[in-house]
């Protein structure tokens, strides 16, 4: 409409400031998601050109898949009980139908717009990642963060590590197809990999792996001598099986550096410890509850820090003390005034922050896995261990997908269904942390039963197929990034993730046009 009534392309131009609010809000925040969306449907409808739209729609093969997904999910809402939740579900769910539905309609035109789109993408997410650090580390501010969560002030730290993957791979094509200033993206590349390592992140970790071993594959598909494929593969395999011996070496039970009855009864001070045998636990080797001296600890305690020492909280919300006994086991020290006088500074920094083992103070990987094998050692209460917490919730999903496996129990009753298998199990899970399944497959089965969790996994494997054909290697690492991410959180649950998926699922399924014969004969890979 406006077009004609001006003679210019108005609603390319808007569809193209629409998606860049989407490719500028995913790493920032979430207003600019919603506005940009409604902006997206708001110019289609008018436009008004629904001829071309449904020619462009029922010619898309994959928009298909997806839609056949979300109807029978949607169809779930006829056996639902509560339609209140089923209407909120749907809302949240509308993104991943108008963002697809919209950028299959408007395909750009200008073969820029969407190299565009991603440099805007790439720099928006470099300056929240800086702003990201900096607060962290106070290169400026001074704001303490309780952990390494508090890396992501702008959403969650999990769907952030999906995004700073994704800016990888987008950084990496730069560089394979040689695009002007080639030390950009090789900077962005470091600075990511270095953020990503610290940020501690397992989804994010996973997600960068699967991304390395679909390059592993594209690289096998190129190389046709036989003696490079089989050069390059033990240059892969033969690091992988070090790492993994490494992590599988870290997640082993550390082993007591110390026995009971070798510890000291008193203080050099000469006063008494005490210690709890029966509730004893260890950490580094050391045990927790043991050489406690509480009329020493206590007031040495209160002169370094403005967190009492028997009512206070550290920043994560767990009595002071016990962090504090914790720290100090984890260093060797007795929890007394000789113990408290070698703690620094910083480290009764990270106390008051919640800290509780040296161990988590040196970052990157290695400290995630320690705080893995902490959670696998003292298995007794699982609140507030991310990893124990979802092997409650994958239990508690396939309890329920075993009662409603062909149906599911509908859209509105995922949430009710949790709760009353948490009630009736006595879950040891507090109410606050009794949660979904965490993982994107089980609830699609949990919502729509085994026709819903069908179609899922057919909408991943028909694109997979697709962008494998096309050598389409972006979009295969953006597959990567998705299905990982699916084993371990309920990633189109949250606006972010579905906003991500919906996003750059239609970037790739409308402007994704090499023919697979012209790649095989020419090489290229896609027009993203």
């Amino acid at each position: 409409m406006l077009d004609r009534l001006t003679g210019k392309p108005v609603h390319a131009t808007i569809h193209f400031i629409a998606c860049t609010g989407l490719a500028f809000g995913l790493p920032w925040s979430k207003i600019p998601l919603s506005l940009a969306t409604a902006l997206l449907l708001l110019n289609l409808l008018i436009a008004g050109d629904f001829k071309s739209y449904w020619q462009r729609w029922t010619t898309n093969s994959l928009l298909k898949w997806l839609l056949l997904y979300l109807f029978i999910e949607w169809c779930s809402l006829m056996w639902t009980s509560d339609f209140n939740y089923a209407l909120h579900d749907l809302r949240v769910k509308l993104p991943l139908v108008i963002i697809p539905l919209v950028m299959v309609a408007f395909p750009f035109k200008n073969p820029k717009a969407v190299p565009a789109l991603v440099c805007i993408f790439l720099g928006m997410l470099t300056l929240t990642s800086v702003i990201n650090m900096g607060f962290y580390f106070q290169w400026w501010g001074n704001k303490q963060y309780a952990d390494i969560r508090g890396l992501s002030l702008f959403g969650s730290h999990i769907r952030y590590a999906l995004l700073v993957v994704m800016g990888i791979v987008f950084s990496v094509s730069w560089l394979v197809r040689k695009f002007p200033f080639r030390i950009i993206p090789l900077l962005l590349i470091s600075w990511w990999l270095f953020y990503l390592y610290y940020s501690q992140v397992v989804a994010g970790y996973s997600a960068f792996l699967s991304v390395v071993v679909i390059g592993l594959l594209v690289l096998l598909r190129n190389i046709q001598n036989k003696t490079k494929r089989i050069v390059l593969l033990i240059c892969f395999v033969v690091p992988s099986v070090f790492f993994v011996r490494n992590m599988v070496v870290i997640l082993q039970p550390i082993p007591h550096k110390v026995t009971l009855e070798a510890l000291p009864e008193k203080t050099i001070n000469g006063n008494y410890y005490t210690r709890d045998i029966q509730t004893m636990r260890w950490e580094n080797g050391y045990p927790i509850i043991a050489q406690i001296c509480e009329t020493e600890i206590e007031p040495a305690w209160n002169k370094v820090s403005s967190i009492d020492y028997q009512s206070g909280r550290d920043k994560k919300g767990n009595p002071l003390k016990l962090t504090l006994w914790r720290f100090l086991a984890s260093k060797g020290l007795p929890k007394d005034s000789l113990g408290m006088s070698q703690l620094s500074q910083q480290e009764i920094a990270w106390i008051e922050n919640g800290t509780a083992s040296i161990l988590f103070t040196k970052g990157g990987l290695k400290a995630r896995l320690y705080s893995i094998q902490n959670q696998l050692e003292n298995h007794d209460d699982p609140n507030g261990h991310s990893l124990l917490q979802r092997l409650f919730y994958w239990k508690a999903a396939t309890a329920i997908i075993s009662e409603n496996w062909v149906f599911g129990v509908g859209a509105g009753d995922v949430e009710e269904a949790f709760q009353t298998y948490y009630t009736k199990t006595n879950s040891q899970l507090q109410p606050e942390n009794r949660k979904r399944a965490h993982n994107q497959f089980l609830t699609s089965w949990v919502t729509s039963g085994i026709f819903g969790f069908c179609a899922f996994i057919l909408l991943w494997l028909v694109q997979w197929r697709f962008a494998w054909k096309n050598r389409a290697i972006e979009w295969l690492c953006f597959i990567g990034i998705c299905l990982s991410s699916f084993l371990s959180e309920d990633t189109i649950e949250t606006q972010v993730g579905l906003t991500f998926v919906a996003f750059f699922f239609g970037l790739f399924a409308a402007n994704t046009v090499v023919p697979a014969k012209k790649a095989a004969k020419d090489g290229t890979l896609t027009q993203i």
